[in-house]
């Protein structure tokens, strides 16, 4: 094949194999993400907003990159600020009634596509859209990020411990999580080309040696989503101290309800 009649302009010939090669993996690697993102969102914002009426107060929205990011920031002075990166099927709103319980100040937004908020969920926008989040959230408050606990459940491990190594925060607190998304991916579907298919890798291995704060991980002993082991490599590459407990016989999306979950988060977030 002569590559340069190919390139000349004009005559741009692709191969028929080639382009079709290309489309399939770009429609295969849309369906992968369409694995790792579920984002639930209401089909009547009316009621959705009633439901939370309660933290109608806080509701905030954000705009990053042509996005509106919808979500609750609940200012408390003197208290440090929790903010909380939820799962791949999670409304973080969910999580308002638990942590009200904690004194803490917290931050908690929808990601792309979640909740109220507008636009797609990637790898690169949760990243961007939470990093510009968290510093206008601190120059608006005039907090440091020593001020800040960040905690991430499941794909928000990756997102937590991402920022955690770019921002000096005073603890990384992480629930169910994994040292890559990739690795998860590659032992749930072993005779993939997984790396080739999984746009979005969210590699915590490579970002936790970078974090400098103390870290908490609370681990569920038949996760069946990410088995602990993920976990247990993850804690090995932190540099920092880490305290991991695992809960016996608790799932992916049981483990709040283990004997002593309850006392164990309290502690992983007490300053």
């Amino acid at each position: 094949m002569n590559l340069m009649r190919m390139l000349k302009p004009g005559k741009w010939k692709i191969p028929s194999t080639l382009l079709a090669g290309a489309l399939a993996l770009a429609c295969v690697q849309c369906s992968v993400r369409s694995l790792v993102y579920l984002p639930p969102q209401p089909k009547d914002k009316t009621v959705y907003l009633e439901k939370r009426a309660a933290w109608e107060p806080h509701r905030r929205t954000f705009h990053h990159n042509g996005a509106q990011l919808s979500g609750w920031l609940i200012e408390k002075k003197g208290q440090p600020l929790l903010v909380y990166y939820g799962g791949n099927a999670m409304d973080i709103s969910m999580m308002l009634p638990y942590l009200d319980r904690f004194p803490h100040a917290k931050l908690l937004v929808n990601y792309r596509g979640y909740g109220l908020s507008t636009g797609t969920p990637t790898e690169q926008n949760i990243m961007g859209d939470s990093l510009a989040i968290l510093d206008s959230v601190l120059k608006e408050t005039g907090r440091t990020p020593d001020d800040v606990i960040l905690v991430g459940q499941s794909l928000g491990s990756g997102v937590a411990t991402q920022i955690a190594s770019v921002r000096n925060v005073k603890k990384l607190v992480l629930l169910v999580p994994f040292d890559s998304l990739l690795e998860t991916a590659r032992g749930l579907f072993p005779y993939l080309p997984v790396k080739l298919l999984l746009p979005d890798h969210f590699r915590s291995d490579l970002a936790a040696p970078k974090v400098a704060c103390p870290v908490s991980i609370l681990a569920a002993g038949s996760d069946e989503v990410i088995p602990p082991d993920h976990a247990k490599r993850l804690r090995d590459c932190f540099s920092t101290p880490v305290n991991y407990q695992e809960f016996p016989g608790a799932m992916h999306n049981t483990i709040w309800l283990s004997p002593g979950f309850d006392k164990a988060f309290s502690r992983s977030i007490s300053y």
